[in-house]
């Protein structure tokens, strides 16, 4: 796990006079799976959208492996840094399909033919081959979120940023999405996820890193995280949360 994906060094975000994130450093390695808590509005989803530059960085420095990327076209960089957001973002007069194939063939990594080759395959590896034809307005938050997961494949990234993933769920469709989180983990996949669900956390986490007021202020394993926190804050945070 030597090998650095992405490296963040003294990031900041400013909403007008709102310091979001407060000079943040982080290192990815390849295979590590980071899962990011903290309390609400502590600048969680903005560390994730900063680093796809969904969010523009007031200050500091992003590399992927040796690029920084902080002065780079981000299109050809969200190639390889895939995402997945809250509210899913499938374009709602597009089929499932040519929600699934538009980015591969628009930015020519693949011919129509085989993006919907790769489409079906997909779709029929998470059970939704019957929706190819259907809009999103017909499928449910789960089928959603799930075809959201399987188009950020499409790009075969390197890196996968889930932000807060289930958060907009119905409960009966969260476990079908951390089901299809899993097999993405299991495949390698160098990931990081902001979440809620503090046993998917445990399970699927290499290393948490836990955020508060724009720092990161407490980072370890799994283990020493939720068995021996460091930190009084981190202490009071999951004595309300487990």
């Amino acid at each position: 796990m030597d090998e650095k994906i992405i490296r963040v060094k003294d990031l900041k975000k400013e909403f007008g006079k709102n310091k979001v994130l407060r000079g943040v450093n982080f290192e990815l390695g390849a295979g590590e799976r980071v899962v990011v808590l903290g309390p609400s509005g502590s600048g969680k989803s903005t560390f994730l959208r900063c680093i796809n530059r969904i969010e523009e960085p007031t200050a500091g420095e992003i590399y992927f492996g040796d690029t920084l990327i902080t002065d780079k076209n981000i299109q050809k960089i969200r190639q390889d840094i895939g995402m997945v957001f809250q509210h899913f973002n499938l374009i709602n007069n597009l089929t499932v399909m040519k929600n699934l194939t538009l980015a591969p063939v628009t930015l020519k990594l693949m011919s129509e033919e085989e993006a919907e080759k790769k489409a079906r395959e997909l779709l029929r590896h998470i059970g939704l081959a019957n929706k190819a034809e259907a809009y999103p307005a017909s499928l449910s938050g789960g089928q959603k979120q799930r075809i959201a997961i399987v188009r950020a494949m499409m790009l075969n990234p390197k890196v996968m940023l889930f932000d807060e993933p289930t958060s907009a769920l119905d409960p009966e469709s969260i476990g079908d999405v951390l089901s299809l989180i899993r097999e993405v983990a299991k495949a390698g996949m160098t990931m990081m996820i902001v979440t809620h669900e503090m046993n998917f956390a445990k399970e699927i986490a290499t290393r948490i890193v836990f955020v508060d007021e724009g720092r990161i202020i407490e980072e370890g394993t799994p283990k020493e995280f939720f068995g021996q926190p460091k930190t009084p804050r981190v202490r009071e945070f999951l004595e309300k949360v487990l």
